[in-house]
């Protein structure tokens, strides 16, 4: 058979399953440059150098497995436990050793999520097995669910991913760094062993050397393994295709300046193999050399270029049209257009570099969207003529403009049927024709929202159980601030304490004051409520306990759990009444019944 890997032919041996979870099919709604990258995704074990092993084509990320005279080193467990364990028994099948350590090289769920599919917290707790990421990791995973913007990335993640759609022509084809990303049981063991700059160990009787090399996480880092020749490059190479310099779902601002000096100094590694998170290993010294240094080189030379285009005046939708990858990098068979791209990385520079601001003062204060989409209508005849311009446009070929078109319709009424699906269909034909799955997959999600078919059933939890336990208590406390109703607080003023009993507890104090809430980790000396409870209670009032059903219909928002366990005990409340916490909780924001929607605003 062809050579499954890149590179040499020495070293690396395939053992694939005959499974495959994308869409490969040809199919005339489907570029075929797509559905020829699904072919890269199938489900297999790679064996790397005689000591590395890679699961490849079980979820998004590939798990990798390092085996030591002692025991295994585990890298990156995927986003869900039951992918987790199926990678697990994939690689077993090439050790019986037991794990000794698990490496998460950053804070994205596909990296962590499933690790209790490979080992549980009892075998962290005892000492086994340990548990290696960056000192920030755990920081960041907070602040990317309860404690920060979790919320709407969470909602962008599956318009981006394509977690909502059904796999097919018309849905997901692949994930573009691997099969899916669907993640329905997401768990975490908290880090034991943190790594700053750079740490060495020797770990199942193996060395290896780790390092903080900051790129598409801040908190990125890899794998050294000098006695195997083995570099595990985490996600510093984004896979087989041209990295996410910004991603569409939302993140803060990825440096590439910060990230092609990290591939920098990973290039200084004697690697005969590099075995990465997402896509397929290299095999070779001069091989591996030369896809890191095309990475690189991809990266600087859009950030380059598109410096120089800004410095010349250019604005964002100036810079899409200027800066394109030369053939020799456009070409690289790890610099497709299948994940990041070009057009939404120069655009991101521009933002991350200067701020939204193109220097036109007529939109320091614009009018609104809706009632410039309003002005429009009128200016163009009304509804019936800008829909009929659009139904020309549409068939014509010219799904842009016929898209653009009844956005303003749709801003105005929400509720015009006929704009709606024609809309929907437009997505759909404009997705059809892309290589990214990002962008393809914001389309047709978007084109089903339109149309009313959006299933939101697979949406991802970032709320769930097994992380918000591990969380510190003060962290989950303090996420409240993002909650609170600052239009119904405006003129209050009201301080609760908080204790929280037993080893993981502390006291603390929020208090509403004109429209801000004010945290602290201490009792407020003259608090207007006063309540104290456990740890364990604490987490029974953020999620319902487990097969409450219908034993406990009523208790749907935490607010009523809260009162409920102040009437069973489980809560004391020293200061103030259940008015009073009914009163304080009514200036916040309840959790979120309808599921988010990206596209209609």
């Amino acid at each position: 058979m062809t050579q499954y890997w890149h590179g040499s032919s020495d070293g690396v041996v395939w053992h694939p399953n005959g499974s495959n979870l994308t869409f490969s099919e040809p199919d005339a709604r489907i570029r075929p440059e797509l559905t020829e990258h699904s072919e890269k995704m199938n489900q297999g074990v790679f064996e790397v150098g005689g000591d590395a092993f890679m699961a490849y084509g079980f979820g998004l990320t590939s798990p990798a497995m390092i085996v030591g005279p002692d025991g295994v080193i585990i890298i990156d467990p995927p986003e869900d436990v039951a992918k987790g364990r199926r990678a697990w028994e994939a690689l077993r099948e090439y050790s019986d050793k037991p794990i000794r350590a698990v490496m998460y090289s950053h804070w994205h769920l596909d990296h962590y999520g499933g690790v209790r599919g490979f080992v549980d917290e009892e075998a962290v707790r005892s000492g086994q097995v340990q548990i290696i990421a960056h000192k920030t990791f755990l920081d960041n995973v907070i602040a990317s669910s309860s404690g920060g913007d979790g919320p709407i990335v969470a909602a962008r993640v599956g318009y981006s991913l394509g977690t909502l759609l059904d796999i097919g022509p018309e849905g997901r084809i692949n994930g573009g760094l691997g099969p899916d990303f669907e993640a329905q049981n997401i768990s975490l063991i908290p880090p034991t062993v943190l790594v700053d700059d750079e740490l060495d160990m020797e770990i199942a009787g193996i060395r290896v050397h780790f390092e903080w090399l900051p790129s598409e996480a801040p908190d990125e880092i890899i794998a050294w393994f000098p006695d195997l020749e083995v570099l595990h490059t985490a996600e510093t190479l984004q896979g087989e295709s041209f990295p996410n310099l910004h991603t569409i779902r939302g993140s803060k601002y990825r440096d590439p300046e910060l990230w092609f000096k990290s591939l920098d100094r990973m290039r200084r590694f004697p690697a005969k193999f590099m075995v990465p998170s997402h896509g397929r290993p290299v095999s070779g010294s001069e091989e591996v050399a030369d896809v890191i240094r095309s990475y690189r080189d991809a990266i600087q030379f859009v950030f380059d270029q598109t410096i120089r285009y800004m410095n010349k005046g250019y604005l964002p939708h100036e810079l899409v049209q200027a800066v394109k990858l030369p053939d020799h990098l456009a070409n690289h068979p790890w610099l497709g257009d299948f994940y990041g791209g070009v057009k939404h990385s120069v655009r991101q520079i521009y933002v991350g570099q200067l701020g939204w601001f193109e220097g036109d003062p007529t939109f320091l204060d614009p009018i609104g969207r809706v009632e410039s989409s309003r002005r429009m209508i009128d200016l163009m005849g009304g509804e019936d003529k800008v829909v009929e311009a659009a139904q020309t446009a549409s068939a014509s070929g010219d799904h842009q403009w016929s898209a653009e078109l009844l956005t303003h319709i749709i801003r105005v009424d929400a509720d015009n049927q006929n704009a709606r699906r024609l809309k929907a269909e437009d997505l759909r034909q404009i997705g059809f024709n892309v290589t990214n799955t990002n962008w393809r997959s914001w389309y047709m999600t978007s084109a089903q929202e339109l149309d009313g078919t959006l299933d939101h059933s697979k949406a991802l939890d970032i709320a769930a159980p097994d992380l918000v336990r591990v969380f510190p208590v003060a962290r989950i406390i303090e996420g409240l601030r993002f909650r609170l109703d600052a239009s119904k607080a405006i003129s209050v003023e009201i301080t609760m304490g908080i204790r929280i009993t037993g080893e993981a507890g502390g006291d603390f104090s929020l208090t509403i004051r004109r429209g801000v809430l004010e945290y602290s980790e201490r009792l407020p000396d003259k608090p207007h409520i006063s309540i104290e409870l456990s740890h364990t209670a604490l987490l029974g009032l953020l999620a319902p306990p487990s097969g409450a059903g219908e034993e406990t219909p009523n208790l749907v928002t935490p607010l009523e759990r809260l009162l409920k366990s102040v009437e069973d005990g489980t809560v004391t409340m020293p200061v103030g009444t259940e008015a009073d916490i009914e009163n304080f909780f009514s200036y916040f924001d309840p959790p979120a019944v309808e599921p988010l929607t990206i596209t209609l605003k």
